[in-house]
């Protein structure tokens, strides 16, 4: 969990420290739909051992409301077995959120930050069952775009599960590390600023 704690720190530091060059044609008003997958990283602390480290997959839906700011909702579900091998291969947890995002740039290739609140439900074991957890979301990531419609996009989001059965804790914080297609539309390209024609006599 430490190494992936360094990893949000490092992309966070990308965030902030972007050059001005990654700035490309201004995006308004865009709507997108993004598929991801990738991995989980459980707090080993936690208690649960190294079976809670699984893939996840997920479906995002956002709009980019001006230059700078956006929100979405995210769904996602991971296949981290944190009980019994009796249920392998079964999705043990499923989440939730509702975010911002923070753009750096007034483009569509630009890093970006995220924060939000969700829940996530999680079958834990045989003993504990499953329960649901309000969840806080802080993540980094960067969107790139290979045309007018489709992009790329890479994150990593920290999750805080608050009042979770964990058997040496009562909070559970994790480590999102996804990479995703996005698809997006309504994009305007027009200038922030309006274009006055020249008066004619």
């Amino acid at each position: 969990m430490k190494w992936g704690l360094r990893v949000l720190l490092m992309c966070s530091g990308l965030v902030l420290a972007a050059p001005a060059w990654a700035a490309g044609r201004s995006a308004h008003d865009e709507t997108y739909i993004n598929l991801f997958g990738g991995s989980i990283l459980f707090d080993t602390s936690s208690g649960l051992g190294d079976g809670g480290n699984a893939g996840v997959v997920g479906l995002r839906l956002g709009h980019r409301v001006d230059a700078h700011v956006g929100v979405e909702a995210q769904v996602a579900a991971a296949f981290a077995q944190l009980q019994s091998p009796a249920h392998a291969g079964a999705a043990n947890q499923y989440s939730g959120a509702v975010l911002g995002n923070l753009y750096a740039f007034d483009s569509p290739n630009t890093p970006y930050l995220s924060l939000g609140l969700g829940a996530s439900s999680n079958l834990f074991n045989n003993q504990l069952g499953r329960g649901t957890s309000l969840m806080g979301v802080f993540g980094v990531g960067y969107q790139y775009l290979l045309n007018d419609r489709i992009g790329l996009r890479l994150g990593v989001q920290d999750h805080l599960l608050f009042n979770t059965p964990t058997p040496s804790s009562t909070n559970l914080n994790e480590v999102q590390v996804t990479g995703g297609i996005s698809y997006f539309w309504g994009a305007s390209d027009k200038s922030s600023f309006p274009i006055v024609s020249p008066a004619h006599p």
